[in-house]
């Protein structure tokens, strides 16, 4: 399965108000400092919407996912430019956001329409890894649905 961010951006269009998460999260993790080796805001994160929808993103080195329980994952390109995350599409859209790092488990994407706080998730299986493989994915795809159960009852 391959994500392309031209396609992702036009699902999202009709979805605005998680067009402004996945924007979020995106800033938020390319807004880290790169000072070290290691980005510190790749890897797993969940966040809740302003309903308290449970949803999570994943970030590897270029590409962050929002898995949203009704819209599925969606990958985006991203990129940082000092403290800021840029979230762009072929369209011409950008969104920028600031990225406010808490610790080494959280993280805050802010911009003029919204502020989102994000979790670090620790999971059994690397989404990356499991969309190379359809058995593998298809139990990520269970696991992120209990997971999803579990939260939206908490809340």
């Amino acid at each position: 399965m391959i994500f392309r961010g031209k396609l992702l951006f036009y699902a999202l269009r009709f979805l605005p108000k998680r067009w402004g998460f996945v924007i979020a999260a995106i800033f938020m993790f390319s807004s880290c400092s790169f000072t070290e080796t290691k980005n510190p805001m790749l890897g797993n994160w969940y966040g809740f919407e302003m309903d308290s929808t449970y949803y999570e993103l994943y970030v590897n080195d270029s590409l962050i996912v929002l898995h949203h329980h009704q819209i599925g994952p969606i990958g985006y390109d991203y990129h940082v430019e000092g403290n800021l995350l840029v979230v762009s599409n072929e369209a011409g859209m950008e969104r920028i956001w600031q990225v406010s790092e808490g610790n080494y488990d959280t993280f805050t994407l802010t911009d003029s329409l919204e502020s989102i706080r994000y979790k670090r998730l620790d999971l059994p299986k690397d989404f990356f890894l499991s969309i190379k493989d359809s058995l593998s994915y298809s139990e990520f795809k269970k696991e992120f649905l209990n997971r999803y159960s579990k939260k939206n009852k908490s809340k």
